[in-house]
């Protein structure tokens, strides 16, 4: 079976590439076509593409500038953003749902985080201003859902939680760690002994694991050596997200009576674009930068 992943996504992704689309829209239908076949992904899959999600995060938390986060146009843009889409939505919805409308108009309005930085990184838009900026924003989206999900008691965080911001104290350790590590597999032992133990620890305090290995990622950002350590980790990254795209696919077809609304939540993109757009442009971005940013 692990076989047929494998071959159904290089095909697929070679068949995307070939028609000027990312590859990961390839692997995605190489889960949906493997689920056709009667095919399931597991256990072992499951793990792998949570691997992949967690290593990607570190990853991006290697080039994460903490400052970054604090500025106006990420701050201002997202929140801003969540309150007019979440409210808009709401009030559409509200007929229908009742109070769980307020839940669901604010889970509309939030991105995907693996998809939209590993596009980013792809592009190799990652380390520019708007790449800075959409990272800033994916960030603070995690962090609102992390109060959503504890408001409507799905996941509620430990008071331990709080304990995870004394990580920042072992700073100086973690980089005498990365500078023993040296330059080969080692390097790679104890970047991927960072972001899997990253996110099993915010696991265990109640928060996601992506933002744990974020973290973790953000104590080494600036040391000289985070380059070398993420270019070491990319293979292993990029294999192990192909197993979170064929997951997806593997999820199976949304039913019938679910079309519907899935083709209303394609139509408000353009207006979720238009809402950053605008709030881009209020926050002072040229017109060009804000235009991306929102896409």
């Amino acid at each position: 079976m692990e076989a047929l992943w494998v071959l159904g996504a290089y095909v697929l992704g070679l068949g995307a590439s070939a028609l000027g689309l990312p590859p990961l829209v390839g692997y995605l239908a190489a889960g949906f076509g493997l689920g056709v076949l009667g095919l399931q992904g597991g256990d072992l899959l499951h793990e792998l593409a949570h691997a992949g999600v967690l290593l990607l995060l570190f990853s991006v938390g290697l080039k994460l500038r903490l400052a970054s986060l604090f500025r106006p146009e990420v701050l201002g843009v997202g929140s801003l953003h969540l309150l007019l889409a979440g409210g808009l939505t709401t009030l559409l919805l509200w007929p229908w749902l009742g109070s769980a409308a307020w839940y669901v108009g604010l889970g509309l309005g939030f991105s995907s985080t693996v998809l939209a930085i590993k596009l980013l990184e792809e592009k190799r838009e990652l380390s520019i201003y708007h790449g800075r900026v959409v990272v800033g924003i994916l960030v603070l989206q995690d962090l609102v859902a992390v109060a959503l999900l504890a408001a409507a008691g799905v996941k509620t965080p430990t008071p331990w939680a709080l304990l995870l911001l004394a990580l920042l104290l072992l700073r100086p350790l973690a980089m005498r760690a990365l500078e023993r590590s040296g330059h080969d597999e080692l390097l790679l032992l104890f970047g991927v002994g960072l972001a899997l133990g990253g996110g099993s620890l915010a696991e265990a305090v109640g928060l996601s694991g992506e933002l744990g290995a974020l973290l973790l990622g953000a104590l080494l950002a600036g040391h000289a050596q985070t380059t070398e350590l993420s270019r070491t980790l990319w293979g292993l990254k990029e294999a192990f997200l192909v197993a979170f795209f064929l997951e997806i696919g593997l999820g199976g077809f949304p039913p019938l009576e679910l079309l519907g609304v899935g083709l209303l939540i394609l139509l408000s993109l353009p207006l979720q674009l238009a809402i950053f757009f605008a709030l881009f442009v209020l926050f002072g971005l040229r017109a060009r930068t804000a235009f991306v940013s929102s896409v």
